[in-house]
This record gives C-alpha cells, sequence and structure tokens, in this order.
C-alpha cells in the first residue's frame, strides 16, 4: 500500500488508536510530530497531513496521516522561511467538531499554523518505508526531501482513529 492509496480511503478494520495515540480524544497527542507535507485534492474535497514521527513521544510508527474529508477550509500561514522545505514541528494543537464541521488547528514553529475544516477526519498511524535511494548531488531540492514519505512512499496503517461531525465527540 502507497500512502495516496490512504488519501481516497482509510481501510476498515485496521486496529483503533488507544486514546494516548487519538487525537481526536486528546489533540496535544500531535505535539512534536513534524508536518512534512499537505495534499490537497480539491474535486474530491480531501485534505492529507502528512506527520513525521520520530520527535513525538507519544505516537508509535514512523509516519502518520491525518485526513480531512469533506474539506471546505485549507489554510497554512508561515514564516517568511516557508519558501522551502522545513519539518514544521506541532508545538499545539486543537479539535473542535460541532454537528456540521470538525475544525482542526496546528500551530508550529517555525512561526507556521495550519487551519483544516472538514466533515470528517481519520487519523492513521504508518509504518513507512521511504526510498533509500540517494538523489542526484545536483539536485537540491531532492536532497532536502530525501528519506522523507511523501505519497508515493510505501506503508503499513498500524491503527487508526476516526471523527465524524455528527457523532458523539470521544471522552477524555
Amino acid at each position: 500500500m502507497q500512502v495516496r492509496d490512504l488519501l481516497f480511503g482509510v481501510p476498515s478494520g485496521l486496529p483503533p488508536l488507544a486514546d494516548t495515540e487519538d487525537p481526536f480524544a486528546d489533540a496535544l497527542a500531535l505535539v512534536d510530530a513534524q508536518v512534512t507535507r499537505v495534499i490537497v485534492d480539491i474535486p474530491a474535497g480531501v485534505v492529507g497531513v502528512l506527520l513525521e514521527l520520530r520527535q513525538s513521544t507519544r505516537l508509535r510508527g514512523t509516519t502518520a496521516l491525518l485526513r480531512v474529508t469533506g474539506a471546505v477550509r485549507q489554510e497554512w500561514t508561515g514564516s517568511a522561511s516557508a519558501n522551502r522545505f522545513t519539518a514544521w514541528s506541532i508545538t499545539d494543537a486543537a479539535i473542535d467538531r460541532d454537528l456540521t464541521a470538525i475544525r482542526i488547528a496546528l500551530h508550529c514553529l517555525p512561526a507556521g499554523s495550519l487551519h483544516l475544516t472538514g466533515t470528517a477526519a481519520d487519523f492513521v498511524l504508518l509504518s513507512a518505508r521511504p526510498d533509500r535511494t540517494p538523489p542526484s548531488s545536483t539536485d537540491p531540492a531532492a536532497l532536502l526531501r530525501f528519506g522523507v514519505v511523501d505519497e508515493s512512499t510505501v506503508c503499513d496503517p498500524l491503527g487508526a482513529a476516526h471523527l465524524r461531525s455528527s457523532a458523539p465527540f470521544p471522552r477524555h
């Protein structure tokens, strides 16, 4: 399976995440994960956020995908240094839900915020296997991204959490 397959749908039957790993039960589970890529599919109304987990103390696996469907808003506000690849470390997170929408806010260092609004969200922990073939030394952009998971990376889902705008909100 590739990460892009999960953008189209999360397989049913994945083990549920423990509350300590479920950002819908505790948004602070996302703290110390790093935003490495945001994939927007406007016609499908899907936004996928790839997270690197090597710095996370609460999440297992190597990578996670936060997938928002029925997306009506995706807004990134970043510092001027955002013109080249940087790993954006999550320092604070909030997830709010009512009967019509789910709102996710990820606040990051260095100086960035990602705001997503949609009707449903999935969070999938992954064991990813990025391509380890070194890129050409004449391609600086490829060198910056070497070893970082993208949508073509092969992965194995470890577990998932789901949130729908019309479903009861998880209790702490």
